[in-house]
């Protein structure tokens, strides 16, 4: 009987990080790939062009034109290649509807029909752009951490809750209003945006929580893990490998990183199915293994990575 190995992998971030500030317009360019990251519950995606809706899991690339939607409990975040996030809370519905480049200048907008996102902004250049939009509201930004949320009433709550986010009504972009870090605009149909009001401490705090800094921290981060052969056969060895990746590239530092196996399965250098490693200066690892019998073996593996406060 042929067997198929199963790994997975698992981050656990201690990170203080800052972001920062302000709006700019679309342009068209080569397209870019975005993918997906902390895929909890139930989420699926409607590929551009297509009519059915699809499991999502992590790693799934996103295009220009995709959708995802997300049932009670689950959500998602959603990776750009420049390093900024947004992520989509349950019962919220987002589109790709724009995620183009021209040189280093990227253009992202993202359309939010119902339900809540987060979006932590890369500082970004001068002649790029990222876009929130909502059936009520347009937000544009250079570099900061907000969230935009949909009512069922389509009612657009804009929290800002660090740098700056330019709002403007649908209805009339051109009176548009600029929220500071600590600040909320709510958006009506048909409506310009009500004037920025300060966020209670406690609400602001409750916001910030949805989209934490240690878990944007940790979705910068991919673990890829094999094992050759796939199948382990009894009495016989076999390798793990192991390679980080910080924003789709190899995490160019050494780390620890605690590995487990499944069954019984264990390291030949300790004679269990647990140990502390430490990668090379690339990122990478490989570490060989056995097992008494024929199995499947299910490696899991954490890393604790320390990012210090600028």
């Amino acid at each position: 009987m042929k067997l198929k190995s199963v790994i997975t992998g698992a981050i656990a971030i201690l990170a203080a990080v800052g972001l920062m500030l302000v709006y700019s317009s679309s342009f068209a360019g080569k397209a870019r790939v975005a993918t997906l990251s902390n895929v909890k519950g139930s989420v699926t995606i409607k590929k551009a062009g297509t009519t059915d809706w699809i499991p999502a899991a992590d790693r799934m690339e996103l295009r220009e034109g995709d959708e995802l939607k997300t049932e009670a409990g689950a959500s998602a975040i959603v990776r750009m290649d420049d390093g900024t996030m947004s992520k989509i809370g349950p019962l919220a519905k987002m589109s790709m509807d724009q995620l183009t480049s021209i040189g280093n200048n990227n253009a992202t907008s993202l359309n939010v029909s119902i339900g809540k996102s987060w979006n932590r902004v890369q500082k970004l250049t001068k002649d790029t752009a990222f876009i929130v939009k909502t059936p009520t509201a347009v937000a544009g930004v250079r570099g900061t951490f907000f969230s935009a949320e949909v009512e069922k009433t389509t009612d657009s709550t804009f929290d800002v809750y660090d740098g700056s986010v330019q709002v403007a009504g649908t209805a009339d972009q051109n009176a548009a209003v600029l929220v500071d870090a600590h600040n909320t605009t709510t958006v009506a149909p048909n409506a310009k945006p009500t004037t920025p009001s300060r966020m209670p401490a406690a609400e602001e705090q409750k916001g910030r929580g949805g989209f934490t800094v240690q878990e944007y921290a940790a979705a910068k981060f991919d673990l890829q893990i094999a094992v050759n052969p796939q199948v382990v056969e009894a009495g016989k060895n076999a390798v793990v490998s192991l390679q980080v990746f910080n924003n789709g590239q190899p995490y160019r530092k050494a780390l620890k990183v605690n590995i487990t196996l499944s069954g019984a399965a264990t390291f030949l250098s300790t004679g269990t199915n647990q140990i502390e490693a430490t990668t090379d200066e690339n990122g990478a690892l490989t570490l060989d293994i056995t097992s008494p019998e024929k199995e499947t073996v299910t490696v899991s593996a954490q890393i604790i990575i320390k990012i210090e406060k600028k």
